[in-house]
C-alpha cells in the first residue's frame, strides 16, 4: 500500500470519526478532555492539592483509549455487520495492510484528545503543564501512539468472536486504565494483576511518558520496552491476521469470524 493510499485513508478516516453524525466520538474528541479536567479541578479544590503535568496527560490518555477502543475495536465488526469485510478480503492489498492502516489513522485522531487537554488545561484552567524537554514528551507520546496502534489491532481481531461487542468494550474500558499504570502505580497492584500490566505495551508506553515529565533517567528505557512488546504483539498479529484471511479465502465464507 502507498503512502498516498495511508494518507488519503487517514483523511477520510479522521472525516468519518468526526462528522456530525458521530456524536459519541465526538464526545471522546473534544468534550471527554474537559469533563475530565473539570472533575479533576474542582477535586484538587476541595483536597487542596496541586494539580500536576501527570494528573493533566493522564485525563489526555483517558480520552485516547476510549477512542481506540470503540474505534479501532469494532472497525473489522463493523465491516462484517456491513457486509464490506468480503471486499476487503477481495481487495489487491493484504488484510494486515488495511487494519494496520486503519489503525494508526485512529491512533493518529486519538492525539486530538492529547492536544485538546493540552489546551484547555492551559488556555481555560490555567495549568501548569510541567513538560520540561518538549522533545522528550513528544518521543514518549509518539511511543503511547504506537502502543495504542497495536492494542487496537488486537482488539479488531479479537472482537469478531464476540457477540455483545458493545458491552464488552464497556466492561474493559476502565480494567484497563487501572492496569496500565494511568492513574495508580503498576507497583501498588496485586502481584497478578502487575504481571497482566506488564504484559501491556500501554503500560510502558504511559510510564515513559510520567518518567519524562518527571525528568527520570529510565525514560528511554522504559519506551524502548514499550516499543520491544509492540513489535512482538505487531509481529503475532500479522500472522494471525494472515492466517485468518487465508482461511477466510479458502473457504470462501466469513465463518472463521
Amino acid at each position: 500500500m502507498s503512502g498516498l493510499n495511508i494518507l488519503s485513508l487517514i483523511i477520510k478516516e479522521f472525516i468519518y470519526f468526526t462528522n456530525l453524525n458521530n456524536r459519541i466520538y465526538q464526545f471522546i474528541l473534544f468534550v471527554q478532555p474537559l469533563v475530565l479536567l473539570t472533575i479533576i479541578h474542582f477535586m484538587s479544590v476541595m483536597k487542596g492539592i496541586e494539580i500536576t503535568g501527570p494528573y493533566i496527560i493522564a485525563t489526555a490518555i483517558v480520552s485516547m483509549w476510549s477512542y481506540v477502543l470503540y474505534s479501532s475495536g469494532s472497525s473489522l465488526i463493523w465491516q462484517k455487520w456491513n457486509d464490506s469485510l468480503n471486499l476487503l478480503i477481495a481487495a489487491p492489498v493484504s488484510l494486515f495492510q488495511i487494519v494496520l492502516s486503519k489503525m494508526l489513522s485512529n491512533s493518529l485522531i486519538a492525539f486530538i484528545s492529547l492536544t485538546l487537554t493540552l489546551f484547555y488545561a492551559k488556555i481555560i484552567f490555567s495549568l501548569n503543564i510541567g513538560i520540561a524537554h518538549l522533545g522528550t514528551f513528544i518521543f514518549t507520546a509518539i511511543v503511547l501512539l504506537v502502543s495504542l496502534s497495536v492494542v487496537g489491532m488486537f482488539l479488531a481481531v479479537v472482537f469478531t468472536t464476540v457477540q455483545e461487542v458493545y458491552s464488552f468494550q464497556n466492561f474493559i474500558l476502565t480494567p484497563v486504565i487501572l492496569l496500565s499504570g494511568i492513574f495508580i502505580p503498576v507497583e501498588s497492584l496485586p502481584f497478578t494483576f502487575r504481571i497482566i500490566s506488564y504484559l501491556l505495551p500501554m503500560t510502558w508506553a504511559v510510564e515513559s511518558i510520567y518518567s519524562g515529565l518527571n525528568e527520570t533517567n529510565d525514560v528511554f528505557l522504559l519506551a524502548g520496552v514499550s516499543l520491544g512488546s509492540s513489535f512482538i504483539y505487531l509481529f503475532i498479529l500479522f500472522f494471525g491476521i494472515r492466517r485468518m484471511e487465508k482461511i477466510m479465502k479458502q473457504s470462501g465464507s466469513l465463518g472463521v469470524v
